[in-house]
């Protein structure tokens, strides 16, 4: 079974170098019976090969969430799947139990042989993996589930390492013991209420399946921030109108654009607060409504570069203008990078795209066609946006992003928050 993506790129390439091998003719010297008997071999190879590849991309793929197990033998194997299946890697497991790689690397090497029983129990917990007659994936898409007494799911040791239980003094093992109360008052110091689906409703965009308490404990940790400093203005979707969607993409041209838009977004009553994503959620940001009348943009910089910044922020406003409200949403969290069918997605999408560049621009742009740096240079200068922008429309649409790496900002917005 593939376990991590070096094994999946090894395997990949042996494959094919087998499907190559199978399919060349066979030597003139070469006894024919014998040459039927090795074709049958690789041809035996090349199925099993392709059937571990199979399972891993469509594990990757979050479309199976549910896991038969005939017996406990069979536990080890299906945290392995479920890990997968959560869209996390076995860094991001090891992160949230508090282990090194290494470790985790060996549990599902040797398949959890010399695992306690406490330990699997904290890896099914962690990956909130619910086991009844069979094992189910906790989580669908939407945080509507959320179990608010399955405290041992909360990312606790990621948690404790950046400190977000701040009047807690005692270790990490204690910080386990004390999970029932220290995990409910994080969340109401964040105001992140467990209320009914019709009070609070929330969406994830996601690649895989959601993990929901870790979504929560970072929500609840980004409303905790921004209340500490809130805006003085109250938010009101009408604010953000054409003339101010300009001044905010004219920042895209300045060195300290992504800082100065902070200020941009306060001024209209809008808090920004950036979060690094927690272990096994892969989020770029969210948008939120708050309990104190301002809008609440939360981005992580999970991808450290200036085209991603600016899309995703207008993403984010996007939500915010057209699908945060009570009628609507509560909170909408994105993976920006996974394909979605919702027409709130998509709609946020389409935002973003056409405040950073109309249509009617982006239809006479050179570097559509040529994806050259002199081309997005001079595209950039004449539609008035700076050159990432550009750059990432073109390696967004292309579905390329090897090319044009020197004009997207790389490592130039987390530097700018002091990260």
């Amino acid at each position: 079974m593939i376990t991590n993506e070096k094994q999946y790129r090894s395997t990949r390439a042996a494959l094919d170098q087998l499907k190559a091998s199978a399919g060349a003719p066979v030597a003139t010297n070469v006894d024919p019976a014998f040459a039927v008997i090795a074709r049958g071999a690789l041809q035996s190879q090349v199925a099993e090969l392709e059937a571990d590849v199979a399972l891993y991309e469509a594990l990757k793929s979050g479309a199976q969430t549910t896991f038969s197990a005939e017996r406990l033998a069979d536990l080890p194997e299906t945290l392995i799947r479920a890990r997968i299946a959560r869209g996390m890697s076995q860094k991001d497991l090891a992160d949230f139990l508090g282990l090194k790689e290494q470790q985790v690397q060996r549990y599902e090497a040797e398949r959890y042989r010399s695992a306690s029983l406490e330990r699997l129990i904290e890896v099914s917990d962690a990956l909130d993996v619910r086991i009844e007659n069979r094992a189910s994936l906790v989580g669908s898409g939407s945080l509507e589930s959320v179990d608010p007494t399955a405290w041992q799911a909360f990312p606790l040791a990621e948690m404790y390492k950046r400190g977000w239980f701040e009047d807690f003094s005692g270790t990490l093992t204690q910080a386990r013991k004390s999970a029932d109360h220290l995990v409910p008052a994080f969340l109401r110091s964040g105001s992140a209420r467990f209320v009914s689906a019709g009070l609070h409703r929330k969406s994830v965009r996601s690649n895989g399946a959601v993990h929901e308490p870790a979504i929560a404990a970072w929500e609840a940790r980004v409303r905790q921030l921004a209340a500490r400093n809130p805006p003085t203005a109250t938010f009101d979707p009408v604010l953000i109108d054409d003339a101010w969607i300009a001044a905010l993409v004219a920042l895209t041209l300045d060195a300290d654009g992504p800082m100065r838009a902070v200020d941009h977004l306060r001024q209209i009553g809008i808090a920004f607060v950036v979060e690094r994503h927690l272990p096994g959620t892969l989020l770029d940001g969210a948008a939120m409504g708050s309990f104190d009348g301002y809008g609440l943009i939360g981005l992580t910089l999970r991808h450290d570069r200036l085209d991603n910044f600016w899309f995703t922020l207008l993403h984010e406003l996007g939500h915010l203008k057209l699908h945060i409200g009570p009628e609507t949403f509560a909170a909408i969290f994105d993976d920006t990078e996974s394909p979605s069918d919702e027409r709130h997605e998509e709609e946020a999408d389409a935002f973003a795209r056409n405040a950073l560049l109309p249509a009617v621009q982006w239809d006479l742009a050179v570097s559509r066609f040529s994806r050259t740096e002199k081309a997005v240079l001079t595209d950039a200068k004449r539609f008035g946006v700076g050159p990432a922008v550009i750059a990432g429309r073109v390696r967004r649409e292309a579905g390329d992003y090897t090319v044009l790496r020197s004009l997207v900002g790389a490592g130039e917005v987390r530097r700018q928050f002091g990260l």
